[in-house]
């Protein structure tokens, strides 16, 4: 029994209970497809449930077409099943190298396995490490949102770029 989601919901007010994978997925598109510049995701395997979809891509892709400073930072601690097994997102990073950069970071005494989708500076969806029934979504607030995001600019820092995620030219 999770947050469901309307689309007067998406973009005001604050949400809690937000289950995950479904509805926390479609409040990430939301977030993505709102975005006017930046997204940062932070996610300790880029969750295929979540993650991995067309919708999720498309409006990353459309950020990306949309200016020239549009950013899309993805932070992630475990690369394995990404290169295993194939990711959209690993295909967009691969495909638009400039826009969307996929890092990672092994281990950091200020992750706890958070999963957060950040848009610009005033919108945050946020999954505590370990509860699937404990998210929240927070379209409009630059305070939470500023939280997160110097904690993800932080993160990213001593964040690495992993050479299994690079596309392989043959």
């Amino acid at each position: 029994m999770g947050a469901s989601m309307s689309n007067s919901e998406a973009g005001t007010g604050f949400i809690t209970g937000v289950t995950y994978p479904s509805p926390f997925d479609r409040y990430a598109v939301s977030l993505c497809k709102s975005a006017l510049r930046h997204i940062c995701i932070q996610s300790p395997r880029l969750d295929y449930a979540a993650f991995d979809n067309s919708d999720l891509v498309d409006a990353l892709s459309a950020l990306a077409r949309s200016t020239r400073q549009a950013q899309v930072r993805i932070l992630i601690s475990d690369s394995r099943a990404l290169v295993g097994r194939g990711h959209q997102l690993l295909q967009l990073a691969r495909r638009l190298p400039s826009v969307v950069q996929i890092r990672k970071l092994a281990e950091h005494p200020q992750w706890n396995n958070e999963t957060i989708v950040i848009r610009d500076k005033n919108g945050v969806l946020y999954k505590p490490g370990g509860s699937d029934h404990d998210a929240f979504f927070e379209p409009d607030s630059r305070a939470s949102t500023a939280r997160h995001l110097e904690l993800f600019d932080e993160l990213w820092r001593y964040s690495v770029e992993d050479a299994e995620l690079r596309s392989l030219h043959l």
